[in-house]
């Protein structure tokens, strides 16, 4: 279908230039854009002498009855592909025998059309708007209000004392917020969040169910889970198959927050004395003050432990906000 558009095109263009007048009082119908009753090659170079003349700029005497029936695959423009549907309709016609039903130039067109591109999920985690944010001051109030860019890529830098970097944070990677994942959060959204909830409500209760509900991946069920989730995405791993470390665990959150529009990047750092227990959380950047943000497994719950391995957007605890190497 492209080689016949750039053919069409080429040829007619050059040879059809003079052929743009419109009968003044013709009645046009889906294909025929010259109103002689029949749908030819006529036709197809009419068009592309019009789109021609609206691409450059140039003035043109078509009403929109005409360039409605100029859009033969009804996409909403009339240009060079239905010239060159109305093309291979008019070969299609010259090609039936006298017994053959006519098949109508729409129905032979949707036949051939190229599909469009899937679009990219719909955004649907965001709160609607008019929600009451919270009282100032407090951390309800400035997750709600954030100037939100939803955005696939989400920075990863080492912050460890050790790093190639001579202990100096320094950049990684970026992990990617894929078509899948935004399908899966959505369909996520769909299932729990309700219209009344804010955005930090929305967010509170993703963290609060990554806890609860993602199992640590480990040798303990006799086969390694990890060796399961380790080439999937965070959101792939933790809703879709409900298992993970520490970096599907906050991976997962992280994206739930770049795909609401927050400025969120992870750390890679050490979690215990003397270099030891990579670990791996989020931070999020709001209005020019870093949050930190931690979710983990249950085993941790326990106030005996002496360490509950989680809290949300927690200023106190930021660690790196965005610094250069």
């Amino acid at each position: 279908m492209k080689k016949l558009i750039s053919a069409v095109f080429a040829v007619l263009c050059i040879a059809l230039m003079g052929m743009f007048s419109a009968n003044a009082s013709a009645e046009y119908s889906l294909g025929d854009v010259n109103g002689d009753g029949i749908v030819d090659s006529t036709d197809s170079s009419d068009i592309l002498i019009y789109y021609s003349a609206v691409s450059t700029g140039k003035t043109h005497d078509w009403d929109d009855e005409r360039i409605a029936a100029g859009d033969v695959d009804r996409n909403g423009t009339t240009d060079s592909s239905d010239a060159s549907y109305i093309l291979a309709y008019y070969s299609y016609l010259q090609t039936l025998s006298e017994d053959e039903e006519i098949l109508p130039i729409l129905d032979f067109v949707a036949g051939i059309a190229e599909p469009p591109a899937e679009a990219s999920p719909k955004n649907d985690i965001l709160a609607p708007a008019g929600f009451d944010p919270g009282e100032p001051g407090t951390i309800q109030y400035i997750v709600n209000t954030a100037e939100l860019k939803p955005h696939d890529d989400i920075p990863l830098y080492n912050i460890k004392g050790n790093n190639s970097n001579g202990g100096k944070p320094m950049f990684v990677r970026n992990y990617t917020v894929t078509e899948e994942d935004k399908k899966l959060l959505n369909d996520f959204a769909e299932e729990h969040f309700t219209d009344d909830m804010t955005n930090y409500d929305r967010l509170k209760y993703t963290w609060e169910w990554l806890h609860f509900n993602i199992t640590y991946a480990n040798g303990s069920q006799g086969w390694n889970t990890y060796d399961k989730i380790a080439n999937m995405t965070f959101v792939q791993a933790c809703f879709g198959e409900k298992l993970g470390q520490c970096i599907q665990y906050n991976g997962a959150f992280a994206e739930m927050m770049a795909y609401m529009g927050y400025d969120v990047y992870m750390l890679e750092k050490w979690n215990g004395a003397n270099y030891t227990n990579q670990h791996f959380i989020s931070e999020v950047n709001i209005n020019g003050l870093g949050y930190s943000t931690e979710v983990g497994e249950t085993s941790y719950d326990s106030p005996s432990s002496g360490y509950y391995w989680m809290w949300l957007f927690d200023h106190s605890r930021q660690e790196f906000f965005g610094l250069e190497n």
